[in-house]
């Protein structure tokens, strides 16, 4: 009987110890791609040919929302004259599209390749010529 009793507890602690949070073993999608955080404008331009403009101080933002399980998050989006624009991102790793929702429910949608900390983001106008801005990651 004694044996019995001491099965019975040392069966109830292995299956108390084999409990463990299935939420730690999922990975965040976008953190993996490497997306959230800070990125730093350093090229744009049309086509092939690189813009003359001075690239300075436009900044944009990547950040998780509540669900660290999927590709969409929060963006934040300052341009070179001061303006910030707050929004969401949906992003299509399989496609290569990023779709940004702006606060007042205006969508983009781009087209992206991040490669080795560098984003580049770009869509065709109605001539078909290829307007593209790349983005250097900031490293926190």
């Amino acid at each position: 009987m004694h044996k019995l009793k001491f099965l019975g507890i040392f069966i109830i602690a292995l299956l108390l110890t084999n409990c463990s949070n299935d939420d730690e073993n999922i990975s965040n999608p976008l953190v993996e791609l490497g997306l959230i955080g800070d990125w730093e404008i350093n090229g744009r331009g049309i086509n092939n040919i690189s813009s003359l403009e001075a690239l300075c101080c436009e900044t944009l933002n990547f950040s998780d929302d509540e669900n660290t399980r999927d590709w969409k998050g929060l963006y934040r989006f300052n341009d070179s004259s001061g303006i910030v624009t707050n929004g969401s991102f949906n992003l299509n790793d399989e496609n290569g599209i990023i779709e940004f929702t702006t606060e007042n429910n205006t969508t983009n949608s781009l087209e992206y390749n991040l490669n080795d900390n560098v984003l580049e983001v770009w869509y065709f106008d109605d001539e078909g010529e290829r307007h593209w801005t790349t983005y250097i990651k900031l490293q926190s």
